[in-house]
């Protein structure tokens, strides 16, 4: 019976060596992408807009649901990048004060796909005006030659 004992003991010392070696790769590519949406929020907030677009495809999607003052119900409103980006003057770049930064970073990972679940605050106004609120923020991410591109966001307020 001790025979038996120091080869089993033996397999589940690998087993668990192995486990944890996985777990460790997870967590590095899982920190690679919190980096990636970390900065993303970062640019956002300087409004750097031209190194902004370089997280982007191309063609990326940002969908959310909006009610403009006059709109007698909310509606769902997609925007290009591009179309987002030529907006900047009537929202983010029309007060002193703007920042977003993320709270929590979820994410999952299937090999050069993934996506984040990031809960968010954000900032917007003056000092004497200040509006804070909280949301959710859905990235669709896509890896391409050692490069993480965003392909869309969604994105929700908790209001």
């Amino acid at each position: 019976m001790t025979k038996l004992i120091y080869p089993i003991l033996f397999c589940l010392l690998i087993v668990s060596c192995k486990n944890s070696n996985e777990t460790t790769k997870v967590e590095n590519k899982n920190y690679e992408i919190e980096t990636f949406i970390t900065n993303y929020y970062s640019e956002m907030s300087q409004r750097d807009w031209d190194t902004y677009k370089t997280f982007f495809a191309d063609k990326a999607i940002l969908t959310t649901i909006w009610q403009e003052p006059n709109d007698l119900e909310p509606k769902l409103l997609t925007n290009s990048i591009t179309e987002f980006l030529a907006q900047t003057a009537n929202g983010p770049d029309s007060q002193p004060i703007f920042e977003e930064r993320p709270i929590s970073i979820d994410i999952t990972r299937k090999r050069n796909l993934a996506n984040a679940w990031v809960y968010y605050e954000a900032k917007f106004g003056t000092e004497n005006n200040l509006i804070e609120w909280k949301g959710y923020d859905l990235f669709s991410l896509l890896k391409f030659k050692d490069k993480w591109y965003i392909t869309s966001i969604t994105y929700v307020s908790d209001e």
